[in-house]
């Protein structure tokens, strides 16, 4: 264990170092990497599996003609958190700790404030599911307010605090005493579709109690998610706002929020070409808040998420034609994007133009170049799921749960299954006699997946494990299981689905590139 936590340790200084330069000290003797402008961009869903099937020039030996992708990508750099899911990933990025130590290793996750006494119901809550990617942080089963049900604070739901929490700033933060005083080194800039909604405001930063309003969205519908997430995808009556910025608490914080596109353009061009269109508005925001930066001596770091490649693929499968336009036309934009960061004079010109990317030769002279670092990653990489392969859980088996959190985008992949009490060792034994499930899902009690470190090497917290239940069934292939009405509905319409949560390579493997 010694061993691996040391491994670790080395590994992330040898990042930091690739990512923000040559570590030195700061005038109060604490480490500090000098690169002025870092870029983080996340891409929903495209694993290192999803790039080769989509992008040209992978395999070629002529490294000319090899995509930008192809070219930058270094694919055995990183593996995605487990579960590979979008609210364990990015909830690890929001806090710097394995999905055991922060409160989100999954969807829908259950749990309960309190304790019931005998004659006096009102002094624990109810029991909940939780759902952080949406509007509001919810309890799914009943629609409420995590704060309705028990949760007193943002804090009381994800139990591990935000690394932005820790370089807070308030409205004061931009006189240079105060800077030198709370050591503020960079200026933070959001950018995304979902600026706004509870889970950005706690993962930038937000220490406030959660918001007790029940506003609604757009046309009076109350935003809600689902595991294909309206939060990723939206709906056919959502109109989302269009590209706002935002300043908050001082100059040293800044929002940009983009447009997303509409489900029921899903598989067609329009889809795609809506998908690349924001995300250019995306790279562009990104663009203008740099130079603004350049211009005034801050320093940055931007975080640039996408929903996409993911949001077409839990649609359509991962080799649909128009998720290979989708990824194609990210890689575009993220390469022009570096081109013009090659040039200081053309980004403090505000020339961004996407048409004439090929005539942005990024500068050989050091003091022409902007000094920045864009790292491009995902949370998780896709698999498809074709309707044969999705199933649902026997009912002797469901005769020995409480909760099943299973589903056909991926809960199901990683199933956490809450048992009645005491029949954990009838479960087993039912599990074992059922042939299809013991072919294809792995079956560990939740302490064997501790104890091998699924969840990260440290201690679980105690607040985090009760959310995990009893037993966590592991996909080993395509296998997948679904509830009753998804498996219905797939096969019906003969559809395939994207799908990711679970251990295999094209679920884990993500993409580095720098």
């Amino acid at each position: 264990e010694l061993v691996v936590k040391s491994e670790i340790h080395h590994r992330r200084l040898q990042l930091a170092s690739e990512i923000g330069g040559q570590k030195t000290l700061d005038s109060s003797g604490k480490d500090w990497y000098p690169r002025r402008h870092i870029v983080f961009i996340l891409c929903d869903g495209m694993g290192n599996s999803v790039i080769e099937n989509s992008v040209d020039h992978m395999s070629t030996n002529d490294t000319d003609q090899d995509s930008f992708f192809a070219k930058h990508n270094q694919p055995c750099r990183l593996r995605a958190v487990f579960p590979s899911t979008t609210p364990a990933a990015l909830t690890t990025l929001a806090t710097a700790t394995w999905p055991g130590r922060h409160g989100m290793p999954g969807w829908n996750l259950r749990d309960k404030k309190g304790c019931d006494l005998p004659g006096q119901n009102c002094v624990a809550g109810p029991v909940v599911q939780l759902r952080v990617l949406a509007e509001h942080i919810i309890d799914d089963s009943s629609g409420k307010l995590a704060s309705e049900t028990g949760f007193q604070s943002w804090d009381d739901v994800f139990v591990e605090v935000p690394w932005a929490r820790k370089i807070y700033v308030d409205k004061n933060a931009c006189r240079p005493e105060i800077q030198e005083k709370n050591k503020i080194k960079r200026k933070m800039i959001y950018i995304n579709a979902y600026s706004g909604d509870d889970y950005q405001n706690w993962s930038q930063g937000d220490n406030g109690t959660e918001r007790s309003d029940k506003s609604e969205g757009n046309n009076g519908r109350k935003r809600s998610a689902s595991d294909f997430s309206e939060w990723q995808i939206g709906n056919e009556n959502f109109q989302s706002e269009t590209q706002t910025h935002q300043q908050h608490h001082s100059t040293l914080f800044e929002t940009a929020k983009i447009e997303e596109t509409a489900y029921d353009t899903l598989g067609t061009p329009k889809g795609s070409a809506d998908a690349i269109k924001f995300f250019r508005d995306g790279v562009d925001s990104a663009l203008s808040s740099i130079a603004n930066a350049e211009k005034n001596g801050d320093f940055t770091f931007t975080y640039l998420y996408t929903a996409h490649p993911d949001k077409h693929m839990h649609s359509l499968g991962v080799e649909h034609d128009e998720v290979k336009n989708v990824v194609q036309g990210i890689e575009s934009e993220i390469e022009r994007f570096w081109r013009i960061l090659g040039d200081r004079e053309l980004l403090l010109m505000g020339k961004y133009d996407s048409n004439s990317v090929d005539l942005y030769i990024p500068s050989t002279e050091e003091s022409k170049r902007i000094d920045a670092s864009i790292i491009v990653t995902a949370d998780h990489g896709h698999i498809t799921i074709p309707p044969e392969d999705m199933m649902t859980l026997p009912d002797d088996i469901l005769a020995c749960l409480e909760y099943a959190n299973v589903g056909v985008w991926g809960t199901g992949r990683h199933a956490y299954l809450h048992c009645r009490a005491g029949l954990q060792s009838m479960l087993q034994r039912r599990w074992q006699t059922n042939s299809e499930l013991r072919e294809h899902f792995l079956l560990l009690t939740v302490n064997e997946a501790i104890e091998c470190g699924l969840f990260g090497p440290d201690c679980m917290r105690w607040q985090v494990r009760p959310r995990l239940g009893d037993f966590i069934a592991i996909s080993t292939g395509r296998k997948t299981l679904a509830k009753p009405f998804e498996v219905d509905r797939c096969q019906h319409y003969c559809k395939c689905q994207g799908a990711h949560g679970s251990l295999l390579p094209e679920e884990m493997s993500i993409p580095f590139i720098l």
